[in-house]
């Protein structure tokens, strides 16, 4: 009897050390998928990860970075963005129903709605309301198991403090997400605040308290710079932006956004194009030659910007040297006039708390 009792539990060490080997290798194929995808190869990275998910269906890390995958791929074709999108909802379900708990996923899941909401309100979808309370429900989730994915409620308090009731505005809702921040962290609630406060309220003096109480955040002197960029104060918006990125070097693409601040100048008015096209490229280059290195899927869509700027220019020589600078960095780069927010792009396992804009540019 104890040997037959000897030879189950040996038996069990075995299939145990077997099944976290092969956990293992599961993992470094998903990570491998990953480098490939960020060094251009998306499409070769999607067929590994089916590959690991066609022998363990329960993989949720492998079902998450399918889903990237899949985003990255689908934004180099806006055109058939909402199937995309449709597929990425897919794989990140799958994601978090083999593994539940995981915050990170929930609030990733949640991106993907926002962005299925934002099209509905976009093409006056009059089930706009419905998308809005779906992902109302999952970052509820996300709050239950993690509540410092501040960016998630900010976003709540946008959508519920700024539309109008029949796209699913709730004042009392916003109000109350609102309050929540306050309570957390202080520039957290200014900015949720911030959200909720009238057009001709005085928003430099209000940042300006908080970065007096707060001088050595990123996030704060990031706000006062947004605050100045709106009121076409470029010089004092490059100022904080630049205490920003020197406070937090991964708000690097805070360049972009002053890049971006000069192309809707020329949106609005098209004579400015060639007037403004060398302030774009000065702030783009300073991404592009930052340390550390960004990394191929910015790098390109800061490129194709940069293409698609020379060419309205009439730059055509140099608009095509940028296009083909960015098809080498990355055939599947970004093709939105948006920049990618980071959570893409983030190692499969590093979590990134990023918060954006939807109903303003920046």
């Amino acid at each position: 009897m104890k040997t037959k009792n000897c030879l189950i539990i040996c038996a069990l060490i075995i299939s145990y050390g077997m099944a976290s080997c092969m956990g293992e290798q599961s993992k470094e194929k998903v990570f491998e998928a990953y480098e490939l995808r960020i060094n251009g190869q998306a499409d070769s990275a999607r067929i590994i990860l089916e590959q690991v998910l066609s022998t363990d269906s329960t993989n949720a890390l492998a079902w998450f970075e399918l889903c990237r995958s899949t985003q990255h791929m689908g934004m180099a074709n806006p055109r058939a963005i909402k199937e995309t999108l449709d597929v990425a909802l897919n794989c990140i379900n799958l994601a978090v129903e083999n593994d539940p708990d995981n915050a990170w996923y929930l609030s990733y899941k949640g991106g993907i709605e926002t962005l299925h909401f934002y099209m509905a309100m976009q093409m006056g979808n009059e089930n706009a309301a419905e998308y809005l309370e779906k992902l109302e429900k999952t970052y509820k989730s996300v709050f239950q198991i993690d509540p410092s994915y501040y960016e998630n409620k900010l976003t709540l308090v946008e959508f519920f403090g700024g539309l109008p009731a029949d796209m699913g505005g709730d004042p009392e809702k916003a109000e109350k997400y609102a309050v929540e921040l306050e309570e957390a962290d202080l520039v957290a609630g200014a900015k949720a605040r911030e959200l909720l406060m009238p057009e001709d309220a005085d928003y430099e003096t209000f940042w300006k308290k908080i970065v007096e109480k707060e001088p050595g955040n990123a996030d704060a002197n990031q706000a006062l710079g947004r605050v100045y960029l709106f009121m076409e104060n470029i010089d004092e918006a490059k100022n904080y932006y630049q205490k920003a990125i020197d406070l937090d070097p991964s708000k690097n693409a805070l360049y972009l956004d002053l890049g971006r601040y000069y192309m809707m100048m020329a949106m609005q008015n098209p004579a400015l194009i060639d007037s403004v096209a060398p302030f774009i490229e000065v702030q783009f280059n300073k991404f592009l030659n930052f340390t550390p290195e960004p990394i191929n899927p910015m790098k390109a869509w800061a490129y194709g910007t940069l293409s698609m700027i020379n060419h309205r220019a009439g730059n055509k020589e140099l608009a095509e040297k940028y296009k083909g600078m960015a098809k080498e960095l990355d055939p599947f780069y970004s093709r939105a006039s948006a920049k990618p927010g980071r959570a893409i792009y983030s190692p499969p396992d590093v979590v990134i708390h990023d918060q954006g804009y939807y109903l303003s540019p920046f």
